[in-house]
C-alpha cells in the first residue's frame, strides 16, 4: 500500500424490510394442512364406522356425573342441593320438583351428536322400464285366432238360423189354429227341420185328399195351406224348391199319362197357387216331379201319405250348400 493513501470502509445495515421473504410461513401452512387432514380423516372415520363403534366413542367422550345415592353424598353440602335461586333446600336424596334438570351430555342418545349428513345413505335408485314392443303374432297364433273367430261366427249363424226357423214353424201353427176351416187338417201338414232347410209337406189322407183323384186340381183346404205358407215365408230371402210325389200304385191313362206326369203337374199347380197368393216368382228355384221314387213311408209304398207336395225353404245349416234333390 502506498504511504499516505486513505482507507475507506463501507458498512451496510439491514433495515429489516425483507423479513417476510423467509421460510416461517411454510411451517404455519404445513401445520394448517396437517390439522385439516386430521379433521377430514376424523369425519371419514365417523361416517364409515358402525353404530356400536360410534356409541362407544360417544360414551367415552361423555363426562361422567356423580349420582347422589340414597344415603346422601358426603361432602361440603352434605346431601343438600342448591336451587337456581340460590336457596338451600334440605333433601333426603330426592331433589325437589323444581330442581334444574342436569344435562346428560348425550348419554340418552349418543348418536345425535353426530351430523346425520356424515352417515352413508342408501342410494336412491329409480328404475324406469320402457314398455316392451309386442312381438308380432306367429303363424300358429294367427291361425288359432282365425279358427276361433270362424267358430264364433259359425255359432252365431247357427243360432240365428234356429231362431228364424222356430219363428216360422210357430207362425204357421198359429195361423192354422186361427183358421176354422183347417181345424181338422193337422195330420195333412208336416214340418221337418233338415240340414238343407225347412221342409213343409202337404200330405194326402185316406179320407181327405189334397188334390182331386188322378188330377192336379187343388182342393180348397190345400189352397188355404199353401196361402198360409206363402204369407209366412214370403218375406224370407231364401229360395223355395217345390217337389211332387205319388204313391206306388200304378196310374196310367190311355194316352200314357202316369205318376211322373201327375207328380210334375201337381208341383207346377202348387207353384201357380203360391204366385197367385203373392209369393215372389223369382224365389222359386225349381219345380220337380219325382213320382214314387222317394216315398215318405218306404215300408208302405202304397200308403196315401206318399202322395204329397214338398215345399223346401232352402235355408241350409252353416257350412252346408243348398244342393241335392229335395225329399
Amino acid at each position: 500500500m502506498a504511504a499516505g493513501q486513505t482507507i475507506i470502509i463501507k458498512k451496510v445495515e439491514d433495515d429489516g424490510h425483507h423479513d417476510h421473504h423467509g421460510g416461517g410461513w411454510k411451517v404455519a401452512y404445513a401445520d394448517f394442512m396437517t390439522a385439516m387432514m386430521a379433521f377430514f380423516l376424523l369425519l371419514w372415520i365417523l361416517a364409515a364406522s358402525e353404530e356400536e363403534t360410534l356409541e362407544g366413542l360417544a360414551e367415552y367422550f361423555t363426562p361422567s356425573l356423580s349420582a347422589v345415592n340414597d344415603g346422601g353424598a358426603a361432602g361440603l353440602l352434605s346431601g343438600q342441593i342448591v336451587e337456581m335461586a340460590g336457596d338451600v333446600a334440605a333433601s333426603d336424596g330426592v331433589p325437589p320438583n323444581d330442581a334444574p334438570e342436569m344435562p346428560d351430555f348425550g348419554t340418552e342418545s349418543p348418536l345425535e351428536v353426530f351430523d346425520s349428513r356424515l352417515r352413508d345413505k342408501a342410494p336412491e335408485v329409480v328404475v324406469e322400464y320402457l314398455p316392451a314392443e309386442a312381438a308380432p303374432p306367429s303363424a300358429e297364433e294367427i291361425e288359432t285366432r282365425q279358427m276361433a273367430q270362424a267358430a264364433a261366427e259359425m255359432q252365431e249363424r247357427v243360432e240365428r238360423r234356429d231362431a228364424e226357423l222356430d219363428a216360422i214353424e210357430a207362425e204357421i201353427a198359429e195361423r192354422i189354429a186361427a183358421t176354422p176351416a183347417l181345424s181338422d187338417i193337422g195330420d195333412n201338414l208336416r214340418l221337418d227341420r233338415t240340414p238343407e232347410g225347412l221342409l213343409v209337406q202337404i200330405l194326402d189322407e185316406e179320407e181327405r185328399p189334397m188334390f182331386a183323384t188322378g188330377s192336379a186340381r187343388i182342393v180348397p183346404q190345400t189352397q188355404a195351406l199353401i196361402e198360409i205358407v206363402s204369407e209366412t215365408i214370403g218375406d224370407m230371402p231364401q229360395p223355395l224348391a217345390i217337389t211332387g210325389h205319388t204313391d206306388s200304385l200304378p196310374f196310367a191313362r190311355q194316352d200314357g199319362y202316369g205318376n211322373w206326369e201327375l207328380s210334375s203337374d201337381r208341383a207346377n199347380a202348387t207353384r201357380r197357387a203360391l204366385i197367385d197368393s203373392g209369393f215372389p216368382a223369382e224365389r222359386i228355384s225349381r219345380v220337380t216331379g219325382l213320382a214314387d221314387t222317394i216315398p215318405l213311408y218306404a215300408d208302405r209304398p202304397e200308403a196315401p201319405q206318399n202322395r204329397r207336395i214338398g215345399l223346401l225353404l232352402e235355408y241350409p245349416e252353416p257350412g252346408i250348400a243348398a244342393v241335392g234333390r229335395p225329399r
